[in-house]
């Protein structure tokens, strides 16, 4: 390896520093500081996707993850964890059921309707063609969410700190997307 290619992997202590910054915008900015990085993460995890699945990038569709991600999922899923937390304090498998169940079976199919439908008005379709992505979309989309999304949840919910829960879930969304592009490429 060369100098020159040395010099551009960040160490250990580069890494360290951002992630101590990032600690530090999410308790100064909680909102925000999710808000932009759901953003980046999702229009990342859309252009990422579009490129693995080896079409031409879509600026109109990674816009459209890019403006979702930081204007409804950033904020929405930071108040969703909050809640979740006031609903069902404490510790103890009953809680942490409580929590998981409720964001399974009551959030998650809300948001999934909302995300289809506005994904498409960003993209361009109208409110029939959205909602008719919705009709075509959603079952299946459902149950894809239930069965990759439950134990990443499970984790998330119960062993990730709670100003991290919006970061990791947008990270297992860039790692769900890439790997869903890989397949259709296979």
């Amino acid at each position: 390896m060369s100098n020159c290619e040395q010099t551009h992997r960040p160490s250990y202590g580069q890494i360290q520093s951002l992630l101590a910054f990032y600690q530090r915008l999410l308790k100064t900015n909680p909102i925000l500081t999710k808000s932009i990085t759901s953003g980046i993460i999702a229009c990342a995890g859309s252009t990422l996707s579009q490129v693995v699945a080896g079409g031409a990038v879509s600026t109109k569709v990674s816009r459209s993850f890019l403006i979702f991600g930081s204007l409804v999922t950033g904020p929405v899923t930071h108040y969703l964890y909050i809640a979740l937390d006031k609903l069902f304090p404490g510790t103890g498998l009953a809680k942490s059921l409580l929590r998981v169940l409720t964001d399974r079976l009551v959030f998650s199919p809300a948001f999934l309707f909302l995300t289809i439908y506005l994904l498409g008005r960003l993209q361009g379709l109208t409110n029939k063609e959205a909602l008719d992505a919705v009709k075509e979309k959603y079952f299946s989309s459902l149950l894809a969410n239930w069965k990759i999304w439950t134990v990443p949840q499970i984790v998330n919910i119960n062993l990730v700190a709670p100003q991290n829960r919006v970061l990791f879930a947008n990270l297992v969304a860039l790692v769900w997307n890439f790997y869903l592009a890989s397949a259709k490429k296979k």
